[in-house]
């Protein structure tokens, strides 16, 4: 009897340890299966902000784009402006246009000398205060530099 129970006993722990090794293996994959769909969904997630990394930064460069086209139409615009002052200045006489000139800023002077034909710039420049005509003169060069590198 004692035998029959100890043998029993013995059965009930070898069945106990196997059911646990078989419950300790389903709860590992279970774990297993939760970390998977875990990685599973953060991979989503970072596949969907990664489009929309990508959409944004096709909007962004869609508005330096942008940007860059006014920018260049705003350049075009001024030169117009500059070329009609031009114009108007040239069919001045020189004294004259000299007075004028000498009464803008230097940026704006310098600007309008190299929208006029280099003949009736000289003419004016010839009549404007010897010092301003140097400092115009000097920033025409270093735009002219600029703009042939």
């Amino acid at each position: 009897m004692i035998k029959k129970a100890l043998i029993f006993s013995i059965l009930i722990l070898v069945i106990g340890l196997a059911a646990g090794t078989l419950i300790g293996q389903q709860s590992s994959k279970q774990g297993t299966n939760i970390e998977e769909e875990r990685l599973k969904i953060l991979q989503e997630d970072l596949a969907k902000k990664t489009e929309e990394l990508k959409k944004l930064r096709e909007e962004i460069n869609a508005k330096i784009k942008q940007q860059e086209e006014l920018k260049a139409q705003l350049e075009k615009a001024q030169q117009e402006n500059y070329q009609r002052l031009a114009k108007i200045y040239e069919s001045m006489p020189p004294e004259e246009a000299a007075t004028r000139l000498e009464k803008l800023d230097e940026e704006t002077a310098t600007l309008l000398i190299l929208a006029m034909k280099p003949r009736s710039a000289s003419k004016i420049l010839a009549n404007v205060n010897p010092d301003k005509a140097a400092s115009i003169s000097k920033r025409v060069v270093a735009i002219k530099e600029k703009s042939s590198k």
